[in-house]
């Protein structure tokens, strides 16, 4: 199974759909239930969409059953109250991120058989550590290609896996619209700041690039880019200097420093720094050792 594979493995709407079914029913139901609640018979020719989609992520560990009756309920509660559309939409995305790029769902980030989010998993990281001003979805296979010498390690190997990553991408917060476009994991690192950082908080730099490697294992340092950086050729990517971020992660921290989410700073008694990459390269005028948190809420 490949959460890469919409056809098979599900839709991030179709998704969005049954998790609100399943938070906002008066009572627990059953997969029989659900399904027709999300995909009714006459409304809909065909409902093998829906229990994809469910099934691909009760794998996950999105949703579970309960031990009476296999009534659907949610692995945990969602993060907001979701009282109108973007909240619900937030809510599902926030859970459905925190899932796939779960160590349980990703202990073997090269798997072909049982992959669970592996593939997922890689393709996101490997993406992230392109340079998102130049890349495009169109070219990534070819992009691949040059960047991985092992057939059996490539993970957009098809015209199938690349339409899942541009959706599911989207649907993350790692591109910013559906089916293709930038490469962008500003919404992703923004509603991770929660966990990394509170409000009005402040602290070294480098800590918080170092917090959000733990929550989001693709950006920067995370486990699961580093281990895709391990597998690419040498000369694939550009060297990067002490301290120095990715063009994905310089686009997301120049975005919340532009709205004011994260103010950067200067300390001469901070002994480590980062250093934001634009589009011509290293910025040398964006180097910081200290940021802070607004104390408003984005």
């Amino acid at each position: 199974m490949s959460l890469l594979n919409l056809t098979n493995d599900g839709l991030p709407n179709v998704l969005i759909v049954l998790y609100t079914t399943v938070a906002f029913a008066r009572s627990p139901l059953t997969t029989d239930e659900l399904i027709d609640a999300v995909a009714p018979l006459g409304a809909l020719s065909d409902a093998r969409m829906a229990r994809a989609t469910l099934n691909r992520w009760a794998e996950l560990g999105l949703f579970r059953l309960d031990d009476v009756g296999e009534r659907v309920l949610l692995a945990d509660a969602p993060e907001t109250d979701m009282k109108n559309d973007f909240e619900i939409v937030r809510a599902v995305r926030i859970a459905a991120r925190r899932c796939a790029l779960s160590e349980a769902n990703n202990l073997d980030l090269w798997a072909r058989e049982s992959a669970r989010a592996a593939d997922l998993t890689r393709s996101l990281a490997w993406l992230l550590a392109q340079d998102v001003y130049r890349i495009r979805f169109k070219e990534a296979q070819s992009l691949e290609l040059k960047q991985i010498a092992n057939d059996d390690l490539r993970v957009m190997q098809n015209d199938t896996r690349k339409n899942g990553l541009q959706f599911w991408g989207h649907f993350l917060g790692f591109v910013r619209q559906p089916g293709g476009g930038d490469v962008d994991p500003t919404l992703a690192v923004r509603e991770a700041l929660p966990a990394c950082i509170s409000l009005g908080e402040e602290m070294p730099a480098a800590d918080l690039v170092e917090r959000l490697a733990h929550c989001l294992p693709i950006l920067d340092g995370g486990v699961y880019r580093v281990g895709v950086e391990a597998q690419l050729e040498k000369s694939a990517l550009p060297s990067l200097q002490p301290g120095q971020l990715s063009t994905s992660l310089s686009r997301a921290m120049f975005s919340l420093m532009f709205d004011q989410t994260l103010q950067f700073e200067n300390r001469a008694d901070v002994g480590r720094s980062i250093v934001f990459t634009g589009r011509d390269g290293l910025r040398a005028d964006q180097r910081y050792s200290w940021v802070r948190r607004s104390k408003r809420t984005a």
